[in-house]
């Protein structure tokens, strides 16, 4: 009729959502399915990181080059042939770290070609650039020190050991990204990366 209010029968029955201004129950029962699962937490976490990086490094955008598909050979170097000097060249900091895209070495880690020492991993199957962990990385992400790992015989690195928690080696299990969770893992009271993602995979298999 003429002059009636326009009414949606189905309307009484839609699912209620907080943009209608109706909030759940807090204090009701949660669905354990709800609960967010440790990829989604470091999802969370490594978006929070990296809009936050995104306004401190400003580097502009490189088009990646095609490189070859030959795979460096790996050279396991006894502890002897470790210099005092190459001692002396790890870097603690990333501010020590001093980039050189020609005479430089990668780290596995960050990817960063830089002329600081990396590590050696003494495992003889490693191969490429999976042993060479800068300073830093070995230590906030590993807990580990490059000095100690070079004068170690029998040191093998965090790929050789299935402990690897750089991009690729987590996207190649099928795992998301950490992206910079150091800051993090500190502010729950852990030393390195490695250990608070080892506390995490305990609760969520516990």
């Amino acid at each position: 009729a003429v002059g009636e209010s326009r009414r949606n029968p189905e309307r009484a029955t839609r699912r209620q959502t907080r943009s209608m201004g109706v909030c759940e129950d807090p204090s009701g029962p949660r669905d354990p399915k709800l609960e967010p699962s440790l990829e989604d937490e470091l999802l969370e976490v490594s978006n929070t990181y990296l809009n936050f990086s995104f306004f401190i490094v400003r580097h502009a955008p490189r088009r990646r080059m095609p490189r070859p598909s030959q795979t460096r050979p790996h050279v396991v170097r006894p502890v002897e042939d470790i210099t005092e000097g190459e001692l002396q060249l790890v870097a603690d900091q990333m501010t020590e770290k001093v980039y050189d895209r020609v005479n430089g070495t990668t780290c596995h880690q960050c990817r960063q070609k830089t002329i600081d020492t990396k590590t050696c991993c003494r495992n003889e199957a490693c191969r490429g650039i999976h042993g060479q962990f800068c300073g830093p990385c070995l230590k906030n992400r590993y807990g580990e020190e490059v000095k100690k790992a070079l004068l170690d015989p029998e040191w093998h690195c965090p790929m050789c050991r299935g402990i690897c928690n750089c991009s690729f080696c987590r996207q190649r299990e099928g795992r998301c990204p950490t992206g910079i969770l150091f800051p993090l893992a500190q502010d729950r009271g852990f030393s390195d990366v490695h250990s608070y993602l080892s506390s995490k995979e305990f609760e969520v298999t516990n």
